[in-house]
C-alpha cells in the first residue's frame, strides 16, 4: 500500500516538474529573483539570454529539455546569490577569476572555509537541494528527438543574441560594472575578461601609439655609512578612521586614535572596499595604482608575478636594509608571498613560520610573533631592518564575538556585527600602542620609523557611513568608501612630514613618502614617482593631468621595471 502511495506522489510530481506550465513559472519567478537582485530592467536581456544560454549547452548535451532549462535556471540563481554574499563581504561581484584564481588556490579556500562557514554552509545545502532534485528531473525526462545538429543550431542562435544584449557601452570599462553590484549579470559580463586575457589585450594597449620615452637613468649608489632608522610597517586589516563616524558614540570612543605622532589626521585613498587586503599592498609596495590594471585589479599578485623589478622593498634594499614581511596567511594565499618575494623582499613571515593556528588571531600575537624577529634580527643581522606587520583581527565575518570587554565607555549600537567590529578595532588599536611601546623602549639604540594604515573599510560600517557621508558609493573610486587613514611615528629618529601633507594621500604614494620622510636615497624612478605625487596633489589614477601619470608608467616600461602585456 505505502508503496503504491510513493509511486503515484513519484508520478503527479514528476508531471508537475514535466508540465510547460511549470517551466513557464520558474522561468518567470527565477527572473524576479535575478531583476531583484540586479535592480536595472536594460540589463535583463542579458541575464536571461545567459540562462538560455546555458540551457542551450546542456540540452545539446543531454537532449532533456526540462533538465535544460531547470539545471540552467537554478545554476544562474545559485551564482547570483554567491556574487551577493562576495559583493556584501567585499564590495566585488563575483568574477570568474574566482574560479580560476581563489577557485584553484587550496589556501584560499581553506580561509574562506574557514572564516565563511557562516555563509558556506547555507550555500553547500542549497547546491545539493538542487542537485538532487534536479538529478530526479534528469531521470523523469526523456530523451527529446531533435537532431545533433538542430540542437547545435538552437545553441549557435542563443550565444549570437547574448552580445547583442550587452548591458555596457562598448567602451565602458568592465571593472565600474563589478562594483556596481549587479550580482545577476557580472558573472557572465567577466567571462569577457577571459577573452581578453586570451588575446592578450591589457595595460599595453593603454599605450599603443603614445610617442617613446626615455627610461629612467640607473640607480646611483646608496650612503651605506650613514645611520639609518628601522622602518616598520603595519598594515591595520580592515580599519579606517573611526573618529569620524558621528554615530552611537562611535566618534568620542576614537577621538584620540588614528592620530600620528603630531596629532594630525591624515586620510588614505585607497582602491578596494570590503575586502583584497593585497590589492592595497599591491599599490603600497610598487608605487603602482591597481585601477591602471582595469579587471585584473583583484588578481594581480598573480597576474604580475615577476613583472615588477622595481619596489619598496628593492629600494631599501639597495641601501643596505634587510626586507620582509609578517603576513597572517599562508605563503601561498592569493599568490601573495610569491609575488613579494619577486618585487624584492628577502623574507615571508607567513601563518606557517610565526605559529599561528587560526586566522583571527588577536592582533598583539602578531606584533609579538614581530618583536620576536626583531630581537633575533639585531642579535645576528647589522643590517637596518625594513619590516611589515599585517594583522588580521578586525577582518570579517563579524558573526562571533571575539573581542575582549571594552574598557572603555561604549554605547552600543544594538547593531551585532558593527558593534563586534568597533569592538575589535578599539582592542587592536591598542595592540598597536603595545607595538608603538616597543619600539619606543629601543629608540635610543634602535632608532624607528613606524608607518601604520588601513588597508580597506570594513562592510560592518557601510550603513553608518552611507548615512553621514552621502558621496558614499562602491561603485564611485572617489567616494568616501575608498577613504581610510594613516598614521606616522618617529622613534629616536627626526622624521620629515612634508611629503605626507595632502589633503588626502593615494596609496599608491604612500610608499614614496615614507622614503622621502625617512631620508632614504630615491632612485630616479621613485624620484619621478615622488615628483608626479606633488604635481598631482597626491592623486594618482585620478591625476587631474592622466598624461604626466602615463607617462611615468611608459618610464617604467622602457626601463624594464615593468613588464605588462
Amino acid at each position: 500500500m505505502a508503496r503504491k502511495i510513493s509511486e503515484k506522489l513519484i508520478q503527479r510530481l514528476s508531471a508537475l516538474m514535466l508540465h510547460p506550465l511549470t517551466a513557464v513559472a520558474a522561468i518567470l519567478l527565477c527572473a524576479a529573483f535575478l531583476y531583484a537582485l540586479e535592480r536595472a530592467v536594460d540589463h535583463m536581456p542579458f541575464v536571461m539570454l545567459s540562462v538560455l544560454g546555458i540551457a542551450t549547452v546542456l540540452f545539446l548535451v543531454s537532449r532533456r529539455v526540462y533538465f535544460s532549462i531547470y539545471a540552467a535556471l537554478a545554476a544562474t540563481t545559485l551564482i547570483a546569490i554567491v556574487s551577493v554574499l562576495k559583493y556584501r563581504t567585499k564590495g566585488f561581484d563575483l568574477h570568474i577569476y574566482d574560479i580560476v584564481f581563489t577557485g584553484t588556490d587550496p589556501k584560499a579556500f581553506a580561509f574562506l572555509i574557514d572564516g565563511f562557514a557562516a555563509y558556506i554552509v547555507p550555500v553547500a545545502g542549497l547546491m545539493i537541494c538542487c542537485l538532487i532534485v534536479l538529478s530526479l528531473v534528469f531521470i523523469w525526462d526523456g530523451k527529446h528527438r531533435m537532431t545533433i545538429l538542430k540542437r547545435s543550431g538552437v545553441m549557435a542562435t542563443a550565444f549570437a543574441l547574448i552580445p547583442v544584449s550587452y548591458p555596457l557601452k562598448a567602451d565602458e570599462p568592465r571593472y565600474f560594472h563589478y562594483l556596481g553590484g549587479f550580482n545577476a549579470s557580472a558573472f557572465f559580463v567577466s567571462f569577457l575578461d577571459l577573452r581578453d586575457a586570451a588575446i592578450g589585450r591589457g595595460i599595453a594597449d593603454r599605450f599603443a601609439g603614445m610617442a617613446d620615452v626615455e627610461p629612467f637613468a640607473a640607480a646611483g649608489s646608496c650612503d651605506m655609512k650613514a645611520p639609518k632608522p628601522d622602518i616598520f610597517v603595519v598594515l591595520s586589516e580592515s580599519q579606517t578612521d573611526l573618529s569620524r563616524l558621528k554615530l552611537y558614540g562611535i566618534d568620542q570612543q576614537f577621538a584620540n586614535r588614528f592620530r600620528s605622532a603630531d596629532g594630525k589626521r591624515r586620510e588614505l585613498r585607497v582602491e578596494t572596499f570590503g575586502g583584497g587586503t593585497w590589492i592595497s599592498n599591491f599599490s603600497l609596495m610598487t608605487g603602482l595604482s591597481s585601477l591602471d590594471f582595469g579587471w585584473r585589479a583583484p588578481y594581480l599578485t598573480t597576474a604580475m608575478e615577476g613583472k615588477v623589478h622595481e619596489s619598496l622593498a628593492t629600494e631599501l634594499s639597495r641601501c643596505g636594509y634587510r626586507t620582509a614581511v609578517l603576513m597572517p596567511m599562508d605563503h601561498g594565499f592569493v599568490n601573495e608571498g610569491p609575488f613579494l618575494e619577486s618585487i624584492g623582499f628577502d623574507e615571508i613571515l607567513d601563518y606557517n613560520r610565526i605559529g599561528a593556528s587560526e586566522y583571527a588571531h588577536q592582533d598583539r600575537f602578531y606584533f609579538e610573533a614581530a618583536r620576536t624577529f626583531i630581537d633575533d634580527h639585531r642579535r645576528t643581522d647589522g643590517r637596518p631592518l625594513f619590516l611589515e606587520v599585517q594583522t588580521m583581527f578586525a577582518h570579517s565575518p563579524y558573526s562571533d564575538h571575539l573581542a575582549e570587554n571594552e574598557p572603555d565607555v561604549f554605547t552600543e549600537s544594538g547593531i551585532f556585527e558593527l558593534d563586534e567590529y568597533v569592538r575589535r578595532v578599539a582592542q587592536s588599536q591598542r595592540d598597536f600602542d603595545w607595538y608603538l611601546a616597543q619600539a619606543k623602549a629601543d629608540s635610543t639604540d634602535h632608532p624607528s620609523i613606524v608607518l601604520e594604515f588601513g588597508d580597506h573599510q570594513s562592510f560592518a560600517t557601510r550603513e553608518v557611513v552611507n548615512h553621514l557621508y552621502p558621496d558614499f558609493a562602491v561603485d564611485e573610486l572617489t567616494s568616501s568608501a575608498y577613504r581610510t587613514y594613516f598614521t606616522v611615528h618617529a622613534m629616536g629618529t627626526d622624521v620629515d612630514m612634508r611629503p605626507f601633507e595632502f589633503a588626502s594621500l593615494d596609496i599608491g604614494y604612500l610608499g614614496v613618502s615614507l622614503l622621502e620622510a625617512a631620508g632614504v636615497a630615491r632612485s630616479p624612478m621613485f624620484t619621478d614617482l615622488a615628483a608626479l605625487r606633488d604635481k598631482c596633489e597626491g592623486r594618482l589614477h585620478f591625476c587631474a593631468d592622466r598624461a604626466a601619470v602615463d607617462r611615468h608608467l611608459q618610464r617604467r616600461i622602457a626601463s624594464g621595471y615593468l613588464i605588462v602585456d
